[in-house]
């Protein structure tokens, strides 16, 4: 049998339990924002540009280069990224394993190739069903959070085109179309305490 004084326990349990409840029902209904981005791309943000990168070019849409094999390139960048030598060391390799030879300077070279970056970068964002962390003036203490179900969502996201001229007469030969990629890492926290994640990525996470 349970005694008096368990009983009260248990009453004061279910008490503290059902406001736990109705904190988590009031103030935390599937609140959805952007997170600010961290100064420096983490490993995770780092991988989902680059695959993003490598799944733009290895696309089914991509097109062949219309410059014959051994034509000397050399590349130059412009766009709203500030990631520019990246994409320029990604595209020289993809051009070298296609014959092309890439020199550093343009006047030595048969064409030129400008990169017109529109987007090269991530974007991230978090769902909470549940209780957010407080800090209380009132209580001595802070609630941390309380999740009955949480997702933290990066994508990375990547839009460009290669622009091709002749180097000797500045004559524009044509445009490729362009290539985009995304790629995706989620994160997911169920019931408090079960974590697990879902992600494109190739990577041995």
């Amino acid at each position: 049998m349970i005694g008096t004084t368990g009983t009260q326990q248990l009453n004061h349990c279910v008490i503290l339990l059902q406001g736990i409840l109705i904190l988590v029902v009031v103030a935390g209904c599937g609140t959805v924002h952007n997170i600010p981005e961290p100064v420096r791309p983490t490993a995770v943000e780092q991988l989902l540009m680059a695959q993003a990168m490598e799944r733009s070019l290895n696309g089914e849409n991509t097109m062949p280069i219309p410059l014959a094999y051994g034509d000397t390139v050399s590349l130059d960048t412009s766009g709203l990224t500030v990631e520019q030598r990246f994409f320029k060391g990604v595209i020289a390799g993809w051009l070298g394993e296609r014959g092309l030879r890439i020199v550093p300077d343009s006047d030595d070279a048969k064409y030129r190739i400008h990169i017109l970056v529109q987007a090269l970068g991530t974007e991230q964002s978090v769902s909470l069903f549940g209780l957010p962390p407080i800090e209380s003036v009132l209580l001595p203490f802070a609630l941390p959070e309380i999740a009955v179900f949480k997702g933290q969502y990066q994508s990375g996201y990547t839009r460009f085109r290669l622009d091709i001229y002749e180097t000797a007469t500045g004559k524009f030969i044509r445009s490729t179309p362009w290539f985009q990629g995304s790629t995706y890492f989620n994160e997911y926290t169920l019931l408090f305490f079960f974590d697990f994640y879902r992600t494109d990525l190739i990577a041995p996470f």
